[in-house]
């Protein structure tokens, strides 16, 4: 990448907001010369959108706004003259007498319009050709005499420069222009220049859209584009399934691979130079890995390891030496001068490449050849590399500049260089690439070298961004963006590296500062060595690149965030930490550096800030987080110079400064989150979701307690001044209870039949509660002397009695209660994982009536007691102030009844009258309520009349009333509980689990059932257990029977209303991995066994099934013999793959390779049976040399998934030329004497570290394939243990052995290096000489082959791949057929 930071010309950005400065520029106009004023008459004219509106640079666009303008002017003519930027010249459009464009060019320095540009001041001449500035052969136009003039400057408002000239001339109803001619003038110029930024602007953002069309079509590829998916299904199964990676099987295999391969990473001596005795390996080389403290040697052995840890070696036939002659001329091809553009900066690309493909996971999206591509661009995408950028050798028009047009100069002599490279024979790495895959490789480098132009960043970032929002991303272009952020990923890697990097990159900058100075050139930002300032160079750097792009990455690769985002904003409070303190050389910050130390344990590189307590020197406490709460650390940026359209306010508040490009998108992407997250729901819906919402039922709950207890506790604790807000309480929770009736009649079902009545009933008889709504007076103490006042006190009694009857229907609202408070605890103990909850029983709709059923009856029954117990209560105590109230009525003149009566009830006497002297407590009388007042009249004078304080009475029965309430709500409470257990755990519990199961299995067939099994004592226990069990049953036996791909008969079976099974269903078409597997000697094993052939058979099913399950796939056919595998992939709706679903592939191999081990130790037919319960009529003495082995194929496609059969019999199966061809693979294992094939597609799936460990077999077409399939084995062990001598092992030698040194010179072999390769313990070397033989076998060098597989087999005779090479071509006596093309044809199955 040429290493230019953004340019800060003022017309590198232009605003796109609209202006709407115009009326106040208008008033400034008009303000300056008050005398003189404006015609009325043209002022809306001049006003009027249409005076410019149009405008494009056209000699009719010219000619039609001159026109206007001339006339609203009153002048014979008018021009336009706009400035040329690239000839520097001043510019208008006419038309000749045949009305073709002209294009007229004057001078800016020259003339009177080059007056009124340079000065950007208008001008007024009376007499224009007497003016010192007028120059005729310049200023006279179309043979027209100028005699007054009148010239304004266009303005481009925002940035404030000169865009050119309008000219008036020859006013014609006056001698001369005046000072409202002016203010017009400049009124229209500043339209015509609004008109002229409007269509630069258009022009601008059209050209970039095309542009970024013409780039988005380049790099999209819809057969290689990656689908991205955020369904939440999807997402469950990519994460269930990505767990598959993490366990025992895959870790051990990719454990013991690694363990093979640290004898691969150092290739010996055989190349001319010795690798370092502390080699390290791949896994302790993370983002700490210093390219500076690595020799040569060192880094190119990292290059090879990184190349064989992915396996591209293997998957594209590279030779190691040719690899290594190939790095060490990109190697040379660096300018060693360089201070950063080195060999050191394409090795650290290359390594950061590598870790965001695998630390950052971004291999899920990648396959092998993006890899390959990826990792080659890096470490050629600076090749040639000067030292100098794109802008110093276009504005110096050096060589490469003009062969290369001034076009991405540094980048496209890269890429030349690259190819110059590969165009060597012993540097040629893509050798053995096909022809249609060479020169898709190349067009790939070649885009991935020029997108590290830093002109092409923001291009790059927008169709990035574009791509993610349309979930649809080509995997080139995630390539290319992968480069570029490694390209510019310094600023991201721990402090000591990020400083070496930034100390290089200025060395550079002021090396071509330098130069520029030496050629009299300007001197670009931070180039000038005079004006050192690092820590502002890497602030704006970080701001302005950096950052958008690393964040734009997160957005498909999360652990970018925290790896790469978190350490690049440490580095960022760094560099505004010197800044601050103004430590801004070089030399200062290495000093400072260096003392800090000395004062610390470690350097600050290394502290993690999560566990570090202290501060970092240099670096604020919280640099971590992102903008935290100190001050802003962008000031230093200098994007607000670049982007206008950013808000300074934000930027002064710390917030993160994106580029414009971003806002835009993002503005589109917020619009679409928002209109995604609408929903539109009914208006009863919103009102049983407020109903049912916390606070509404708190205050419900509330309220039914209030409404239970609040009178009582009145009376006990309240007195009469209390009432008063007593009643107002009472009023709102009245209130409440009528909204939630209200509430529940319009969006509650089946309210109105029951609860309704019983609900308003029962809040109506709150009004009885409220003392000033019932119009109870005390009034005077005459007031008792009513001639009613017998019948009203009854009458009183009796509304008292009733009073409290209807107070008892409020507990009809205990059931409410009980029910919010069961839903309550059902939400609560929602994260409470139970047996239940794992399988997801819900509460069915018989459950819910059934357990409300039991309430209503519970709490009706128990009201309608106390409703009758009520109303036969009787009193039949006579009451002793009625006795003496009406003996004292008969001689109301008897002094001593009347002081007898008042000593015998003094306590609670209020009032006596009518016998004698009236008594009369005024204040007792008026501290009382209504309610505590009981009037009695003598039944035989009504004049005799008396009031009794019945405060203490009515208290203690609110405490009797109270208690009742609590004991009648526990009651309620307990016995709706206890008889609603008792029904759900008996009758409705059981079927809903069985409800829940059928419908589970209809929504996804291959539940895992074991979780809703009974326990074992809980068998047969009652009938709906036995029932419960058999559904389950039943469910297992369905799933066994039918396999994976009967999952849609099951679900649509168990859904369908006619409860018929339809095998015609459509299929569906899935991606799979599909393994094929075999029983060898099946037909012998079934002679000698018999009918314990079946224990054989399901013994060997057993240990398959079991491992392809824990890998994640599923068995399918059972064909005696044969099984049939298959491990689906996740697929969005549309049926494409989103990540590439490496890890399951990784499974699906563990899981073969784990079937293998356990056969292997199953040892003998005999020993297997010894074990097994069989037969006593087999005959053991046969089978003591048959060992038991199997077969396996994988590959991966698409099939068809679906059910085939009748009415009568269903299987269901998938229907594929890729399932034959596993199965074609699992037969040619008998062919090749070995257990396992693979195809090349399975392989390229594979992650990179199994990739490296397959080799080649051979290159074929089965029966019924069109075209030539590369069949891969995997290498388990070490080549060193390949020593078992097979029987024709002297056949062999023999046959492969050369009479003379003329065969061998044919072959063109070196056999010192040869054998050198093969006496090596490195594995990496070895396996090149393997190699070489497949590519002469493939390439018809046959006897090249011969020489190399007789070598191969006397070094590791135990080889099956070679000995089976051999023997076909043995077969062909080493002559290679005439008609050979490469590949062979197998015809049969077998």
């Amino acid at each position: 990448m040429s290493r230019v930071l953004p340019s800060f010309s003022s017309n590198s950005n232009i605003d796109t907001k609209p202006i709407r400065r115009r009326s106040s520029l208008v008033q400034s106009i008009l303000s300056r010369n008050s005398s003189s004023t404006l015609d009325p008459t043209k002022f809306s004219e001049l006003m009027s959108n249409d005076l410019a509106s149009g405008f494009e640079e056209t000699s009719f666009a010219f000619r039609e706004i001159a026109n206007k303008a001339a006339t609203i002017m009153d002048c014979l003519k008018c021009y336009i003259f706009l400035c040329d930027e690239k000839e520097h010249k001043l510019f208008t459009l006419l038309e000749d007498e045949d009305g073709n464009q002209v294009k007229v060019m004057k001078p800016v320095d020259r003339g009177i319009t080059g007056f009124v540009f340079s000065e950007e001041k208008a001008m007024k001449e009376e007499n224009a050709s007497s003016s010192k500035f007028w120059c005729s052969e310049i200023d006279n136009l179309e043979s027209i005499v100028t005699t007054n003039y009148l010239g304004s400057p266009l303005w481009d408002s925002m940035t404030g420069t000169c865009l050119g000239v309008l000219e008036f001339r020859n006013k014609e109803s006056a001698l001369r222009f005046d000072t409202a001619d002016e203010q017009m003038s400049q009124i229209i110029a500043f339209q015509v220049g609004r008109a002229i930024i409007h269509h630069r602007q258009q022009e601008l953002l059209d050209g970039r859209a095309k542009a970024i069309n013409m780039a988005y079509e380049k790099s999209f590829d819809g057969n290689d584009s990656i689908v991205i998916n955020n369904d939440l299904e999807y997402m469950q199964r990519e994460r269930s399934l990505s767990t598959l990676s993490s366990s025992s099987g895959v870790s051990s295999l990719r454990k013991a691979m690694r363990l093979k391969q640290r004898s691969a990473m150092s290739l010996g001596s055989s190349w001319k130079w010795t690798p370092s005795t502390n080699h390290s390996t791949l896994v302790e080389r993370d983002w700490s890995y210093d390219v500076f403290l690595q020799s040569e040697e060192q880094l190119v052995m990292h290059a090879v390891d990184i190349f064989d840890e992915r396996g591209l070696f293997t998957n594209f036939s590279i030779p190691v030496s040719v690899f290594v002659n190939f790095v060490k001329e990109i190697k040379a091809g660096y300018n060693s001068s360089a201070p950063y553009h080195n060999h050191y900066h394409a090795f650290d690309v290359m390594h950061v490449c590598y870790l965001l493909i695998t630390r950052c996971k971004a291999d899920d999206f990648l396959d092998s050849f993006n890899i390959l591509s990826i990792l080659v661009g890096a470490l050629a995408h600076d090749l040639g590399h000067d030292g100098f950028n794109n802008a110093f050798h276009c504005t110096t028009n050096s060589e490469l500049a003009v062969i290369y047009n001034g076009i991405s100069v540094l980048e496209n002599y890269s890429a030349a260089y690259l190819f110059r490279i590969l165009k060597k024979e012993k540097c040629n790495i893509f050798a053995r690439l096909s022809d249609t895959d060479m020169p898709k490789m190349r067009s790939r480098l070649i885009d991935l070298i020029l997108d590290t132009d830093a002109k092409n960043h923001f291009m790059l970032m927008t169709r990035f961004k574009h791509s993610i929002e349309m979930k649809q991303l080509p995997r080139g272009l995630l390539s290319s963006m992968i480069l570029h952020v490694s390209d510019v990923s310094n600023p991201t890697r721990p402090g000591t590296i990020a400083r070496k990097w930034a100390y290089a990159v200025q060395e550079e900058f002021f090396r071509q500062g330098d130069k520029e100075k030496e050629l009299q050139l300007a001197t670009s930002p931070f180039m000038d060595r005079e004006y050192e300032n690092l820590p502002r160079m890497q602030g704006a750097f970080i701001d302005a690149l950096v950052n958008p792009v690393f964040k734009l990455l997160a957005e498909l690769l999360p652990l970018v965030a925290s790896i790469c985002i978190k350490q690049m904003h440490i580095n960022r409070s760094f560099w505004n930490s010197m800044q601050n303190q103004n430590i801004i050389t070089t030399e200062k910050i290495k000093n400072y550096v260096e003392e800090m130390r000395d004062e610390v344990a470690h350097d600050q590189s290394t502290i993690n800030v999560k566990d570090h307590g202290g501060a970092i020197p240099g670096i604020p406490a919280n640099a971590h987080k992102e903008n935290g709460e100190r001050g802003n650390v962008r000031k230093l940026s200098l994007v607000p110079l670049q982007n206008p359209n950013l808000n300074v306010d934000d930027m002064e508040q710390g917030a993160p400064l994106d580029t414009a490009l971003d806002i835009e998108v993002g503005k589109i992407s917020l619009c679409r989150k928002m209109m995604c997250n609408a929903e539109c729901v009914s208006f009863k819906t919103n009102l049983k979701r407020f109903l049912d919402s916390g606070p509404m039922q708190i205050l419900l709950l509330c309220s039914t307690i209030y409404a239970l207890f609040g009178n009582d506790l009145n009376m006990i604790f309240g007195g009469k001044g209390s009432d008063i807000y007593f009643d107002v309480l009472t009023l709102f929770v009245l209130i409440v209870f009528l909204i939630e009736i209200i509430l529940c009649v319009i969006c509650v079902k089946k309210y109105s039949h029951f609860f309704l009545w019983l609900d308003l009933i029962a809040s109506i008889s709150l009004l009885l509660e409220i003392n000033f709504l019932l119009n109870i007076e005390s009034g005077s103490a005459g007031s008792l002397a009513l001639a009613k006042a017998g019948r009203a006190a009854k009458v009183g009694a009796r509304a008292g009695r009733f009073a409290k009857l209807l107070r008892l229907l409020r507990l009809i609202r205990i059931a409410k209660v009980l029910k919010w408070m069961m839903g309550y605890r059902k939400k609560k103990d929602e994260n409470t994982p139970d047996e239940d909850d794992e399988i997801g029983v819900k509460m069915s709709n018989v459950g819910r009536h059934m357990t409300e059923s039991i309430t209503k009856k519970v709490v009706l029954t128990v009201l309608l007691m106390l409703v009758v117990f009520s109303l036969l209560e009787t009193n039949h105590i006579p009451d002793a102030r009625v006795i003496q109230l009406n003996a004292l009525g008969l001689n109301s003149d008897s002094v001593l009844l009347r002081d007898g009566f008042l000593q015998a009830f003094q306590k609670n006497l209020i009032l006596l009258e009518g016998a004698g002297e009236k008594f009369h407590d005024a204040d007792a009388y008026l501290d009382l309520r209504n309610t505590d007042i009981l009037t009695l009249v003598s039944a035989t004078n009504e004049k005799v009349q008396a009031a009794f304080d019945m405060s203490r009475e009515n208290r203690i029965d609110a405490i009797f009333s109270l208690l009742t309430t609590t004991i009648v709500t526990i009651l309620l409470a307990v016995l709706s509980l206890l008889f609603s257990s008792d029904a759900y755990k008996i009758m409705i519990r059981p079927i809903e689990k069985m409800k829940s199961t059928v419908q589970k299995l209809s929504e996804n067939p291959l539940l895992h059932l074991e979780k809703l099994k009974q326990k074992e004592e809980m068998i047969g226990s009652s009938e709906t257990d036995l029932l419960e069990q058999t559904i389950n049953k039943m469910a297992f036996l369905l799933q066994v029977g039918f396999g994976i791909a009967g999952s849609e008969i099951i679900a649509k079976s168990l859904s369908a209303e006619t409860g018929e099974v339809d095998p015609m269903i459509p299929g569906l078409k899935v991606e799979a991995i599909f393994g094929f597997c075999d029983i060898r000697n099946f037909t012998t094993a079934t002679e000698y066994l018999k009918q314990d052939v079946m224990l054989f058979v399901n013994k060997l099913a057993r240990i398959t099934h079991k491992h392809v399950v824990d890998s994640g796939g599923a068995p399918n056919k059972n064909i005696g013999d044969a099984f049939l595998l298959v491990w689906k992939l996740s697929t969005t709706k549309d049926g494409k793959r989103g990540k590439l679903q490496k890890h399951l592939f990784d499974s699906a191999l563990s899981s073969v390779l784990n079937i293998l081990e356990e056969i292997k130790h199953l040892g003998s037919l005999a020993d297997f049976m010894h074990r097994e319960e069989r037969s006593e009529n087999v005959d053991f003495t046969c089978l003591d040399n048959f060992q038991i082995e199997m077969g396996f194929g994988l590959h991966s496609g698409w099939a068809i998934e679906g059910s085939i059969g009748s009415k009568v019999k269903v299987d269901a199966s998938y229907l594929s030329p890729h399932v034959n061809f596993a199965s074609r693979l699992e037969s040619a294992t008998k062919l090749y004497s070995i257990p396992l094939l693979m195809s090349d597609v399975f392989v390229s799936c594979l992650t990179g570290s199994l990739q490296s460990t397959c080799r080649r077999v051979d290159r074929v077409v089965f029966k019924g394939c069109l075209e030539p399939s590369t069949i891969f084995h995997l290498d388990i062990e070490p080549f060193s243990a390949l020593v078992k001598k097979p029987d024709d092992y002297s056949q062999l030698l023999l046959a492969t052995s050369w009479s003379g040194k003329e065969e061998v010179e044919e072959s063109g072999l070196d056999l010192t290096k040869v054998l050198k390769a093969l006496e090596s313990d490195k594995s990496l070397l070895q396996r090149e000489i393997y190699e070489n033989a497949f590519n002469a076998y493939e390439d018809g060098k046959w006897g090249k082959c011969k020489v190399l597989l007789h070598i191969w087999l006397e070094k590791f005779p135990g080889d099956l791949l070679v000995q089976s090479l051999c023997r076909t071509l043995i077969s062909h006596n080493f002559t290679c057929p005439d008609d050979w093309k490469g590949y062979r044809i197998l015809h049969s199955k077998d």
